[in-house]
C-alpha cells in the first residue's frame, strides 16, 4: 500500500493528494464500467471534453465497446439512417 500512496503522491496532475486520489478512484470506476464518462467528468468537476482529452493523452481506455464493436455499431447506424431517408422519415 505504501507504493500505491507514493505513486498517487507523485502523480503530476492535480494539486493535493486528495484530488489525485479521487481522480484514480473515479478512473477505476470508469474503466471497470461502474460509471459513465459523463458521471466521471461530473465527479471530477471537469468538462466532458477535458476529461476525454486527458484520458486519451494518458492512454486510458474506457469504452464499453472495442474497436471492432464500435465499427459494427457505426455501420448499423448508417444502414438505419439510409433506410429512414429512403422511407422519407429523415
Amino acid at each position: 500500500m505504501e507504493e500505491v500512496n507514493r505513486l498517487v503522491f507523485n502523480f503530476p496532475l492535480f494539486k493535493d493528494y486528495e484530488e489525485k486520489e479521487r481522480f484514480f478512484k473515479v478512473i477505476g470506476l470508469l474503466v471497470s464500467h461502474q460509471i459513465t464518462l459523463e458521471k466521471a467528468a461530473e465527479l471530477l468537476d471537469m468538462k466532458l471534453e477535458e476529461l476525454s482529452f486527458l484520458l486519451d493523452k494518458l492512454g486510458v481506455e474506457y469504452s464499453l465497446l472495442d474497436e471492432e464493436e464500435a465499427e459494427l455499431e457505426l455501420s448499423k447506424l448508417k444502414e438505419i439512417r439510409e433506410e429512414l431517408k429512403r422511407e422519407g422519415r429523415l
